[in-house]
């Protein structure tokens, strides 16, 4: 496109964004973890047996807290009382042509009924789901466990406590737990129950997976791929 003094705006996300955490992202806070290669390309937490490792990973990459026009000229599709173009902290402000959507759109989602769009178009990242993978060898694992946290911090110059929200609650979440065949690693897939885009101020996202061996056992954590919707422009 062509050069503007402005910005370049999206209303859609794009639907294809994966983030890869491996597994020297994450850090074990039990300790029992170990950053192993058992080759070229091959990365793993190696766990022995009768061990319980909580791997944790800050995943906060590209957050956006959300943007308002700020800048002032022709007022199109605004309200209030600045002469600012889209959607500003003034009240029922929305874009130039106040719509969302490309055809076909659902009868209810018809601008002429729905009416306009009003605020910022939520933009950043939006995590969809979660693959973890990992290989399980001798014997099954006592237990296997995924949590997806969002923390809030309080604004510069305020002081609070921390507000954390999940986004996937802490639990078995269909992981297994069975044994591999020897050389062969398992990718599960958990879903976002409510996926939206995380617009935070002040915010991280935490990403908690938990391999209990048991006796005789052990494990090869690989990491883990965050499906993504992202929009940043």
């Amino acid at each position: 496109m062509s050069k503007t003094s402005g910005t370049w705006t999206q209303d859609g996300a794009f639907t294809d964004g994966q983030i890869f955490v491996g597994p020297s992202e994450f850090l074990d806070l039990a300790g029992f973890g170990t950053l192993t290669s058992a080759g070229a390309g091959l990365l793993t937490l190696n766990q022995v047996a009768s061990k319980a490792s909580t791997y944790f990973a800050d995943i906060s990459k590209m957050l956006r807290t959300g943007q308002l026009a700020v800048f002032g000229q022709q007022a199109f599709g605004t309200t209030g009382p600045l002469p600012i173009p889209g959607p500003s902290a003034v009240a029922n402000t929305s874009s130039p042509d106040s719509t969302l959507g490309r055809p076909p759109l659902l009868t209810a989602k018809l601008p002429t009924i729905l009416g306009p769009v009003r605020g910022a178009v939520p933009k950043g990242l939006q995590i969809n789901s979660v693959d973890v993978i990992y290989e399980v060898d001798a014997v099954a694992l006592a237990a296997a466990t995924l949590g997806l946290t969002q923390t809030v911090f309080p604004l510069s110059g305020a002081s609070g406590a921390p507000v954390v929200t999940n986004l996937v609650a802490l639990a078995a979440n269909g992981l297994p737990t069975a044994t591999n065949t020897a050389g062969q690693a398992t990718t599960t897939r958990v879903l976002v129950p409510t996926p939206a885009m995380l617009q935070l101020t002040e915010g991280e996202i935490i990403l908690n997976i938990n391999l209990t061996t048991p006796a005789g056992g052990t494990s090869k954590f690989y990491g883990a791929i965050l499906n993504c919707n992202f929009n940043y422009n």
